[in-house]
């Protein structure tokens, strides 16, 4: 979002999506609304984008949708296009409705994520993420659900990353990358030491 004179501009996909491919960060996308699945794929296929960009969706025949488009898979066996099943709140069965619609991840609620359902979702041979409620579901959650930890503070992200969790989406990016450059600083000091 920009400020442009006092109003603010929201980028298009396409313009936020022509930055990210000059930096090559990598982008998920949500499916979020009916009929949003093709067009994107469309969109990622003209930008030459296909190894940036990730699909994630609540809407699990959006995935589908997805993999049936695209059912490539690299050398190494793992799908071209990259697809993640969000889980608000985590039913028994949640690996297998992953495995169902194809899905090469899980995209869990970080108040769900458990070090045994990260397991499960990587002995079933997907990729795991944990993804936070916006700013104000956070608040929320940290004033009626949760006391013992602050708004996305180290001691929340290092619970998180104890799960074994292999990606989150964070609101507090600036907080993960403090935390992670003094972990790496630390594990030097104690290579150095040994």
């Amino acid at each position: 979002i920009r400020e442009l004179e006092h109003e603010y501009y929201i980028p298009t996909l396409e313009e936020v999506l022509s930055d990210a491919k000059q930096t090559g960060v990598v982008i998920k996308v949500e499916l979020k609304g009916p009929g949003t699945t093709d067009p994107v794929l469309e969109l990622v296929e003209r930008l030459n984008m296909v190894d940036q960009v990730h699909y994630s969706s609540f809407e699990h025949s959006r995935i589908k949708r997805v993999r049936e488009l695209h059912p490539e898979r690299n050398a190494d066996g793992s799908h071209t296009y990259k697809t993640g099943c969000l889980f608000n709140e985590v039913p028994d069965n949640f690996v297998e409705l992953a495995l169902n619609v194809d899905a090469s991840e899980v995209h869990l609620r970080y108040s769900t994520a458990t070090k045994e359902r990260v397991e499960e979702i990587h002995s079933a041979g997907m990729d795991s993420m944990v993804w936070m409620r916006g700013p104000m579901g956070m608040v929320d959650d940290l004033t009626h659900r949760f006391h013992d930890v602050g708004n996305e503070d180290e001691r929340m992200y290092s619970t998180i990353m104890a799960t074994g969790v292999r990606a989150m989406c964070v609101n507090r990016p600036d907080v993960l990358k403090q935390m992670l450059i003094g972990q790496a600083m630390n594990s030097r000091t104690l290579v150095a030491m040994i």
